[in-house]
C-alpha cells in the first residue's frame, strides 16, 4: 500500500499509511473537502472524489463537473531531475576527460592537454544542457574549461616571451 498525503489549513501533512488515513477519516480529522494524494494519482483530490476511500468516509462522490483541483499543495512525486530511489545519475565521460586534461595541462603538458580539455568541456556542457534526462558533470566540465583555457593562456604567454627573448638576444649580439 502507498503512503497518503493530505492538506489541512494550508499545510501539507504526510506521509501516513492507509490505516492512518482511514482512522483520520473516521475520527473526522479529514473531511470530504480535505484534499488528499498518493503515488499513482495525477492531482490532489477532495476526499469525496477518491473512490477507494469512499467506504471509509461514508460520503458520496462529488459531481465531476464541479471539481476544483487547484490546491496549494505539491504532489510529493519524484522530481524529474532526480532518479528513482536506488538509482544514480550518470556522470558524463567528456566532463571527466575535460577535468583530467585541464589538470594535466596546468601541471604538466600545457598546450597539448589544454586543447583537448577545452574541446571536451564544451562538448560535455552542450550534451548536459540538451539532454532530456539528467546527467551529472557540469561542474567538472566547467573546471576543465577553466583549467584548459588557463593553460592555453600560460602556454601562449610563454611562447611570446620566449620569442621576444630570442629576438632581444639576437639583436644585442649575444652568443649562445
Amino acid at each position: 500500500m502507498s503512503d497518503w498525503y493530505y492538506g489541512k489549513e494550508n499545510t501539507q501533512h504526510g506521509p501516513v499509511s492507509d490505516l492512518e488515513i482511514r482512522n483520520l477519516i473516521s475520527t473526522g480529522e479529514i473531511t470530504e473537502k480535505t484534499v488528499i494524494w498518493r503515488e499513482g494519482m495525477t492531482d490532489w483530490l477532495p476526499l469525496n472524489e477518491v473512490q477507494e476511500l469512499q467506504a471509509s468516509s461514508g460520503v458520496t462522490p462529488a459531481d465531476p463537473v464541479a471539481q476544483n483541483t487547484d490546491t496549494p499543495y505539491v504532489s510529493p512525486k519524484t522530481d524529474s531531475a532526480r532518479p528513482p530511489h536506488g538509482m544514480s545519475i550518470p556522470t558524463d565521460g567528456l566532463a571527466t576527460a575535460s577535468l583530467v586534461c585541464g589538470i594535466l595541462s596546468v601541471t604538466l603538458c600545457g598546450l597539448f592537454a589544454g586543447i583537448p580539455a577545452v574541446i571536451c568541456g564544451h562538448k560535455s556542457l552542450a550534451k548536459i544542457n540538451s539532454s532530456p534526462t539528467p546527467i551529472q558533470g557540469k561542474g567538472m566540465a566547467i573546471a576543465g574549461l577553466v583549467t584548459g583555457y588557463l593553460s592555453l593562456v600560460i602556454s601562449l604567454l610563454f611562447i611570446v616571451f620566449f620569442v621576444i627573448g630570442l629576438g632581444t638576444a639576437g639583436a644585442s649580439g649575444a652568443e649562445f
